[in-house]
């Protein structure tokens, strides 16, 4: 079909419309791509390259020539605060700070741990006269288990602890007379055999108790102290409530003294 023919011109000034609103793009198309036709539909039509930097090699002009070939992947920075020989292995962590360190071990309940270790011993009543005495007699009293007791030292972390039990005082219980309270009495001692440090004189006579006999009890009282040693201490001692431990029962039997007259 010739040019020269309506239709031709038609198809030409299409193609030189289109050359003319395509010419922008096929400058710009150019830098990214290394082929580009307008397609029999009218659409644009490239093959892509890489647009690494760096280019193809070769096209530098005067500045010296291009950058000598794609360049490959880009090698992440190095580590800051780092050497060279520090930096070999190592990927950079966001905020690069230690873990911290774990809290203390609370001192209390290390206390607490140290106390179940405690071997309190079980007190034994004694009287003299032994097993039997006698209204308006004085009666000793004393104590067996009256002793020191020391926990085990429990450790943790930087800090020891360690809970020291001291006897202070025994609460006696001697019965309970007909019509009357229960009789307390308290020593601050283990008391002896002698009767020189804690004695009780009955007044009534254990006939009406079952048995015959009241039945007494000995409960040692202690006082107890903690300490803590180390950098990592809450506190480096206090005092903890009073423990008890009492005797098994222990009958007692009290006896009025007969008296006789002649004529």
């Amino acid at each position: 079909m010739s040019v020269h023919t309506p239709t031709g011109r038609r198809t030409l000034a299409g193609v030189i419309a289109t050359t003319t609103l395509l010419a922008p793009l096929l400058v710009t198309a150019s830098a990214h791509a290394s082929t580009c036709w307008v397609s029999p539909s009218g659409k644009l039509v490239c093959n892509p390259t890489s647009t690494r930097p760096g280019g193809s090699g070769g096209g530098g002009g005067g500045s010296g020539g291009g950058s000598g070939g794609d360049s490959g992947p880009v090698a992440p920075p190095p580590p800051e605060g780092l050497t060279p020989n520090q930096a070999i292995g190592v990927a950079p962590v966001p905020g690069g700070n230690a873990p911290l360190a774990p809290a203390p071990a609370n001192t209390q309940t290390l206390v607490e741990e140290a106390l179940t270790t405690a071997s309190f011993p079980v007190p034994s009543a004694h009287t003299a006269p032994k097993g039997k005495t006698y209204v308006r007699v004085k009666t000793s009293l004393w104590v067996g288990g009256f002793k020191v007791v020391k926990t085990d030292k429990v450790s943790a972390g930087a800090q020891t602890v360690q809970a020291v039990a001291t006897p202070a005082s025994v609460t006696w219980n001697l019965g309970k007379p007909m019509g009357q309270d229960t009789i307390i009495q308290t020593c601050e001692n283990a008391g002896s055999e002698n009767g020189r440090t804690c004695t009780y004189t009955y007044q009534r006579s254990s006939a009406a108790k079952p048995g015959g006999a009241y039945q007494i009890t000995a409960t040692i009282n202690w006082n107890i102290d903690w300490t803590c040693e180390g950098d990592d201490c809450q506190g480096h001692g206090g005092d903890l409530p009073q423990q008890s431990r009492t005797s098994p029962l222990t009958p007692l039997t009290v006896g009025e003294i007969q008296t006789t007259t002649s004529q």
